[in-house]
């Protein structure tokens, strides 16, 4: 299956699936899962992304960040034609604007930047359990700032992103997530 047909399925499944308790639920297990987690536990600074509805959120596990006293960098796409992927220092006084995805970043220009996080939170609409391949939004963004970066990297898997093996063309700029987090209890 194409790429852009998959995400479009990706995308109303996941919307769909916004909608019910169920995603509440497995949310809280998976920031559950997160927080106690050695990457976390091992990692002063963090990198994430607001999520967008659709998405596992990741509002709380900001709050938990904080709360545990890490720094955290918010991403941001920048408008460029290199899809560069920027992350800005995020803490509750930041102010946020949405961008033109739809997704909240840091408003002031005069933020910190840091691409040399400790670990990134790297978010996506389907994930490969054997292989660790993703597939994102289409841009590129993440999989240039990994390539550029090759920082841990780490992923919040819901049971509706989940794929035992890519069902979508995978290609050699793909690069994988080190560690996937699910909802399963292995």
């Amino acid at each position: 299956m194409k790429k852009s047909e998959l995400r479009k399925i990706q995308i109303n499944k996941l919307k769909r699936f916004a909608k019910t308790e169920d995603k509440k639920i497995e949310d809280t297990i998976l920031l559950k899962k997160l927080m106690e987690s050695d990457l976390i536990k091992n990692s002063q600074t963090i990198g994430i992304t607001a999520s967008l509805p659709l998405e596992v959120d990741t509002s709380e596990v900001i709050a938990h960040l904080w709360d545990e006293g890490k720094e955290v960098y918010l991403a941001k796409a920048e408008n460029d034609q290199d899809h560069t992927l920027n992350f800005f220092h995020y803490t509750y006084m930041s102010k946020l604007k949405k961008s033109s995805f739809g997704v909240e970043e840091i408003a002031d220009p005069d933020a910190m930047v840091n691409n040399h996080l400790d670990l990134v939170i790297v978010p996506g609409l389907a994930f490969a359990l054997d292989s660790h391949v993703r597939l994102g939004f289409g841009g590129g963004y993440y999989d240039r700032f990994l390539a550029k970066y090759n920082p841990k990297t780490v992923s919040l898997v819901n049971s509706q992103m989940q794929f035992q093996h890519a069902e979508w063309p995978v290609e050699n700029t793909d690069i994988p997530v080190q560690t996937l987090i699910t909802t399963e209890t292995h």
